[in-house]
């Protein structure tokens, strides 16, 4: 997703330029902390791999079955019919996404439950750990795969799906009803891309969904209380 990200800089910059924006310090803090925000992550991806050796991965594909859902011929679906290849390009392009959506109307409350998103996911993925299919299934998307241990140097990073929530979020935040409905749309594309990428189960994807509410609820009551308290400061008398 790097190239991605540093694509996302770029756009991130073109457009402050283009809108003629007085701040664009802002916005080149913003683009730049896409690639340094994946970065950061790595480092605690990694650990949930450590702390968490012994994976759920076989009950989440249990739940998926039980659901009648099966994101492994979902994925062989995909492949038949010629489509696998947009799978990548749709779960890689996540930061270019939302440097494209900060572009459009630079929705300050997006970047707050990004953040959020991520700090709140990681008890999540220790409580839930799990790797995704394509890391726990021998034979991958094969409909005869077996249950194998998942190596420690694959995160634990299913449960909830943040590509999902990531995605979401860039369509709550967005006023314009046209760019929203774009964003919905690439919401639907990342549901699927991340199931029969083989990164997820369906019911990650289920689970982000009141996740994303969630967080955006909390997002919204942490800025209004920023609000009064700004507004409370400012309505103290001014000594003479």
């Amino acid at each position: 997703m790097l190239p991605y990200a540093m694509a996302g800089f770029a756009v991130i910059v073109a457009a402050s330029f283009l809108r003629g924006t007085k701040d664009k310090y802002e916005d080149f803090c913003v683009g730049a902390a896409l690639p340094i925000f994946l970065l950061l992550l790595l480092p605690f991806a990694a650990a949930t791999g450590w702390l968490r050796p012994d994976t759920i991965d076989g009950r989440l594909r249990a739940i998926d079955l039980a659901l009648g859902l099966d994101g492994l011929a979902l994925t062989r679906w995909l492949i038949g019919h010629g489509c696998y290849f947009m799978v990548g390009i749709v779960y890689s392009s996540l930061p270019l996404a939302m440097a494209l959506a900060w572009a459009l109307e630079r929705p300050r409350t997006l970047l707050r439950a990004a953040v959020l998103a991520a700090a709140l996911a990681l008890p999540f993925y220790l409580l839930f750990p799990a790797a995704g299919p394509e890391y726990a299934f021998a034979n991958f998307p094969s409909a005869a795969a077996r249950l194998v241990s998942v190596g420690w140097m694959h995160p634990r990073n299913c449960m909830p799906s943040m590509h999902v929530t990531w995605a979401l979020l860039l369509a709550l935040n967005l006023r314009d009803r046209r760019w929203r409905w774009i964003f919905i749309g690439y919401a639907a594309l990342m549901l699927v891309a991340v199931v029969a990428g083989g990164e997820h189960y369906f019911i990650d994807v289920i689970a982000a969904v009141p996740f994303t509410f969630a967080v955006q609820k909390i997002t919204g009551k942490i800025a209004q209380r920023r609000e009064r308290t700004a507004r409370s400061f400012s309505s103290l008398p001014v000594e003479a």
